[in-house]
């Protein structure tokens, strides 16, 4: 059966409301591994990410998809795009007060977003910055930006990374296909290390550039 992306999503969000919701307001100004961002900041991200479900169905689309979970993502430029995408999450952060007020945003909006995704035909086309998706595929986009962004804020916590099962699946079957490689289980890297690699959490080591082979040229695909 395949892996419900919504409630992939919904599991790692409500993961990720039972850190911030009890995180003590100090620790929402800790530094994470991303440069641009700390603690609070990461969140503001994190809740831009979902509420464009909200904007996708908010806005008019056209008929038919020109994008898929997988190719969305070659629709973004890091060089180009990163610095916005960066000061947008700052700025989310800055229009709460404490850190506390945007947990307590974050957990309202991302229960509305997914509920009324609950409530859409999956086959809806969404836009909410360019490309035009099926919220089934848009809904695993949205995965792989809470389940990366759950484990920068874990690490950011001094926590496991502890992504979940069914978002790990999800995850690693864009990357394969970002990277045009053989299906889940043909490259002998963990899941979770090809998810650290590709997305620029750290360098593969010796052991995993020897398994991924000519692969190891075109990492990392997401920043």
């Amino acid at each position: 059966m395949p892996t419900d992306a919504l409630e992939a999503l919904r599991r790692e969000c409500e993961l990720a409301s039972q850190i911030v919701l009890e995180l003590p307001e100090e620790d929402f100004a800790r530094r994470t591994r991303l440069p641009a961002w700390n603690v609070k900041q990461l969140l503001g991200h994190m809740y831009r990410d979902v509420d464009r479900t909200n904007v996708g169905l908010d806005t008019d689309a056209p008929a038919v998809a020109d994008t898929d979970s997988t190719s969305y993502w070659r629709e973004y430029d890091p060089a180009t795009d990163g610095p916005a995408t960066a000061q947008r999450a700052i700025e989310v952060a800055s229009g709460h007060e404490t850190g506390q007020a945007l947990a307590n945003a974050w957990d309202e909006m991302w229960r509305r977003a997914l509920g009324r995704a609950g409530d859409t035909d999956r086959d809806r086309v969404l836009v909410t910055w360019g490309p035009a998706l099926t919220l089934e595929e848009f809904l695993r986009t949205r995965v792989l930006e809470i389940a990366v962004h759950r484990m920068d804020l874990n690490a950011a916590l001094g926590l496991p990374p502890n992504p979940t099962e069914d978002s790990v699946t999800i995850v690693t079957e864009i990357l394969l296909g970002l990277l045009d490689a053989p299906p889940p289980g043909s490259v002998d890297v963990s899941d979770l290390a090809l998810i650290e690699v590709s997305t620029g959490r750290r360098d593969p080591t010796a052991e995993e550039r020897s398994a991924l082979g000519d692969l190891v040229d075109r990492l990392p695909l997401l920043q």
